[in-house]
């Protein structure tokens, strides 16, 4: 029972260590309704639901998920990056003026 108590003591505390050191690490416009310091004060005063609000509502994904409003900027992969697209164009032409070149036909 004593062995129970301690687990679960130290399971409190860990979680809610993590919690307030995401939160003090978080960027600023990474984290909803409160601003850094009340979200500390709340993972502090109230340990499991404080860390339980932090982790549902407290913090932004960086694609703009729970309490969002910002939006993922930048292409998400490479075939959907103009600027990646075109150098491989300009490679191409450039092995194909190569090629070219090489068997004596001339631009």
């Amino acid at each position: 029972m004593a062995r129970g108590i301690v687990v679960a003591v130290v399971m409190v505390v860990a979680i809610m260590l993590y919690s307030v050191f995401d939160c003090a690490a978080r960027p600023r416009d990474r984290i909803a309704a409160l601003p850094k310091w009340g979200w500390i004060l709340v993972i502090l005063l109230l340990p499991v639901i404080g860390a339980a609000l932090w982790f549902l509502v407290g913090r932004r994904r960086a694609d703009g998920g729970f309490g969002g409003g910002r939006k993922a900027t930048g292409p998400s992969a490479p075939d959907d990056d103009p600027d990646f697209l075109q150098r491989i164009a300009d490679d191409v032409e450039q092995q194909q003026r190569r090629e070219r070149r090489e068997r004596g036909e001339f631009d």
